[in-house]
Order: C-alpha cells, then sequence, then structure tokens
C-alpha cells in the first residue's frame, strides 16, 4: 500500500512546529544575552569617558580662576557627563586621589603630581532580578 502523500505533508509541518518549539527559546535568550551586552558596554564606555572627562579637569590648572581647583568641580564633569549619556548619577560613586611623584599625598597645585579618578556605577540586568554588578572606571592624569 502506498502512503497518502497530502498526509506526509501535513506530519511534516507538525515537525517543523516542534523544532521552532525548541529552538525559540535557544534563539531567543542568545537576543537577549546580546542585548545585555551592548547596555553594558554603552554604560562602560560612559564610565570610561567620565572618568577621562574628570581627570582632564583635575589635571588642567587654569591660572585665571579666581577659585581653587576642587574636587567638587571634578564630581560635576563627571555627574554632568554621565547624566547626558542618559544614566541616573545619583547611583554613582565618585573619587578623587592625589599623589605626588614619590608616592606621597599630592596638592592641587603642584605641577608633575598625579590626579586618580575613580567612578563606579551598579549595572542592573534589565530582566534578572537581584543584586546589582558594580562597574569601575579610573583614569590617572599627571597634573600641568
Amino acid at each position: 500500500m502506498r502512503k497518502n502523500p497530502k498526509a506526509a505533508r501535513e506530519a511534516e509541518r507538525g515537525q517543523a512546529l516542534v523544532e521552532f518549539a525548541l529552538i525559540l527559546p535557544v534563539i531567543l535568550l542568545v537576543m537577549v544575552g546580546m542585548l545585555e551586552f551592548a547596555r553594558a558596554w554603552n554604560l562602560h564606555q560612559v564610565m570610561t569617558d567620565a572618568a577621562r572627562e574628570g581627570a582632564r579637569r583635575a589635571a588642567v590648572h587654569d591660572p585665571d580662576a579666581t577659585k581653587p581647583q576642587t574636587t567638587d568641580s571634578v564630581y560635576k564633569a563627571m555627574w554632568n557627563y554621565v547624566a547626558q549619556a542618559g544614566y541616573n548619577p545619583q547611583y554613582a560613586t565618585m573619587g578623587v586621589v592625589l599623589k605626588d611623584p614619590s608616592g606621597g599625598t599630592g596638592t592641587w597645585k603642584n605641577s608633575g603630581d598625579f590626579v586618580t579618578v575613580n567612578l563606579s556605577v551598579p549595572y542592573r540586568f534589565a530582566i534578572l532580578p537581584g543584586r546589582p554588578l558594580t562597574m569601575k572606571s579610573s583614569f590617572t592624569m599627571r597634573i600641568e
């Protein structure tokens, strides 16, 4: 006896549906993983640029400035950069460390001292609840 060709095609259609149902979760997992990696990379780039901007602000001395350089002006530069990129800077932790070439404590006015700016921001996964990861960035420049 010969099989009905129409029935064979309908059976194959069901097979394709089962295969699609099996592979769909894997495809979705890969897509969501790519989106999460892109979000994390974007935040990392923003943090790197913000730390660089803060270090530049701390390292370049303005001789015409009426007020001495302070950590507040460095924090403000980083705060503005993070906010302009669309992230909430309230959750950011910022720090400024001044060192002289011998490793001691530096000052804002000594040319040749080094300033290191630290920035850390918590990163939350969009679809996974739980504790956030802390992303960190730092940048060191020589004071001019």
